[in-house]
């Protein structure tokens, strides 16, 4: 099962999309480097056709970019309740917040906490305003902290 930190959470919010972002960059260099090597020779018509098939790649990436993005961005807000949420577990247990575990990057009902080497499940009211923690006991006892095995 695999556990998440509260430095993991923070951190680890949208490494991907830069990812893709400098990509989808470095793409858009080449597109423009050969539309004006292209210029330049006109004969050659295999540059423009590179560049259009650059350009219809672009577009593609800049679709999932866009998906990914407001994917990310729900994710981010969902992880930034989390964090308030780990604060608040860690306050009710007189812990630090580095203390405690979540198996789950976004706040939702049934997550395991894990801290003082016992396992929670987490019931949230109606508006994610309180919650209840149950202890509860889990049948793979294999924890992985922040997904490394």
């Amino acid at each position: 099962m695999n556990f998440y930190t509260l430095e993991y959470i923070i951190k680890h919010q949208s490494t991907d999309l830069i990812i893709r972002s400098a990509f989808i960059i470095l793409l858009l260099a080449v597109v423009i480097l050969t539309s004006i090597k292209f210029l330049k020779d006109r004969i050659k018509t295999r540059l423009r056709d590179i560049s259009i098939g650059i350009m219809v790649f672009i577009f593609i990436l800049l679709g999932i970019q866009v998906e990914q993005y407001t994917q990310n961005h729900r994710d981010f807000s969902q992880s930034h309740v989390l964090v308030k949420f780990i604060d608040s577990v860690a306050t009710d247990a007189h812990i630090s917040p580095n203390e405690v575990m979540v198996n789950s990057t976004t706040l939702k009902d049934g997550i395991i906490i894990r801290y003082n080497e016992e396992d929670y499940t987490l019931d949230l009211n109606d508006d994610n305003n309180s919650y209840t923690l149950e202890r509860t006991h889990v049948i793979d006892h294999n924890v992985y902290i922040n997904g490394e095995r």
